[in-house]
């Protein structure tokens, strides 16, 4: 789809959308994004990109056209919201990646009486895998994602709060992955949840979950189970402070195992802690840090550790106009073997700084501008990457 093609659609639709107020509980959106990206196979500086992908750059620009239907009513204490949107994504030089996607999303805010509420969720993405992760260069590899949540809270006498839910997700990639394979999870957890008068909350909550890996069979000489059980216990905190000021922190013990291969056990602690401050009626800054363990089973690693530090100021120039920065530094290790020979070494070290404009220039029109720009390295050779990318897109809602 080219730029020429679509800009005048999009023109059209806002005349139109200018002359007709919706009033109903129906909302039509289309969109379209063009994307540039110095390096969108992630490769190092150093790769041979003729023999990797058959051309001379890993540059690519990319056209995402975006149709959405939205409907969202109340009814007494009932809150239901459904969005529906199929995105269309266009490479230029890498036309073998094009895709069109179907995702969604709808959430029933339910209550049986007012101190007896809940939400019962379901979503679904569709998005290409990143190539930071996935190496089959000449291939299109779509994943998608779904997951449905259902969670309930009961205000007991004063400030408790009985909180509790089930969910199941869902993975699936177009092509196997080693370290993203395909699988399902499905969960329950219980808790209670302490709210102080001044809005600030405690809770705790232990949810115990069990997944399958839907394209493993077992036994096999990688030591890849076909199912795990995780027990989570979760303790967290948000302190109200007043003036639109706020702090959270968080610790989660996570225990994860499985029944054939219990050389991929593995456990600890996930934290983290933010702030986000209102330094004055037009600019805000959030601040964070965590630190997370996922699975990774590879020959050689069990898990990966995270360390993750953001910074994010906000300022809003005008009503219409918007200013936002963003960086995030990560370190990542990978842990843990499935062999009594030495864990994996390898440490990556990743910066991704954004810088992003919004203006609303009509009531439904949004359009924004962002530069982004994404680095790794790694003690290990052949996985460095570094990236430019610019994101230019227009929004009609009506």
């Amino acid at each position: 789809m080219r730029i020429s093609h679509t800009l005048p659609a999009l023109v059209a639709l806002v005349a139109a959308g200018a002359s007709h107020a919706q009033q109903d509980p129906l909302t039509l959106t289309a969109g379209y994004t063009v994307q540039t990206d110095s390096n969108l196979f992630r490769l190092p500086s150093s790769a041979n990109t003729q023999n990797l992908i058959g051309k001379s750059s890993a540059a690519e620009t990319i056209g995402v056209t975006t149709l959405g239907l939205g409907f969202n009513t109340q009814q007494s204490l009932q809150t239901l919201a459904v969005n529906l949107n199929v995105v269309d994504y266009q490479y230029q030089n890498f036309n073998y990646l094009s895709f069109a996607a179907t995702n969604y999303d709808a959430a029933w805010q339910w209550a049986i009486t007012p101190s007896v509420t809940g939400t019962l969720s379901t979503d679904r993405k569709e998005t290409l895998n990143s190539f930071a992760d996935f190496t089959g260069y000449r291939q299109r590899n779509q994943r998608i994602d779904t997951t449905t949540r259902f969670d309930a809270t009961a205000q007991l006498d004063g400030p408790w709060r009985l909180i509790g839910g089930a969910s199941t997700t869902r993975q699936e990639n177009q092509l196997a992955q080693v370290t993203g394979s395909d699988f399902t999870t499905n969960s329950v957890d219980a808790g209670v949840r302490y709210v102080f008068g001044s809005g600030s909350n405690i809770s705790y909550q232990m949810r115990a979950g069990k997944g399958s890996y839907l394209n493993r069979v077992v036994p096999n000489t990688g030591s890849q189970d076909s199912q795990y059980t995780q027990i989570d216990n979760d303790l967290r905190l948000r302190w109200d402070l007043g003036g639109g000021n706020s702090a959270n922190a968080n610790i989660t013990h996570i225990n994860r195992t499985h029944p054939t291969y219990g050389q991929r056990d593995y456990s600890g602690f996930n934290f983290g802690t933010g702030v986000n401050w209102a330094i004055s009626g037009k600019s805000s800054l959030s601040l964070g840090f965590t630190h997370a363990l996922d699975a990774y089973a590879t020959t050689n690693t069990n898990y990966s550790s995270t360390d993750r530090i953001s910074i994010g100021p906000v300022w809003q120039i005008s009503p219409k106009v918007g200013l936002r920065l963003k960086h995030e530094w990560a370190q990542r290790d990978y842990a843990g073997s499935p062999t009594a020979g030495q864990s994996s070494t390898r440490r990556d070290i990743t910066r991704d700084t954004s810088v992003s404009v919004n203006w609303q220039p009509h009531q439904k029109l949004a359009l924004s501008a962002s530069l982004q720009s994404a680095s790794r390295g790694v003690n290990q050779a052949g996985l460095d990457y570094d990236s430019t990318m610019l994101f230019l897109s227009a929004q009609l809602t009506y």
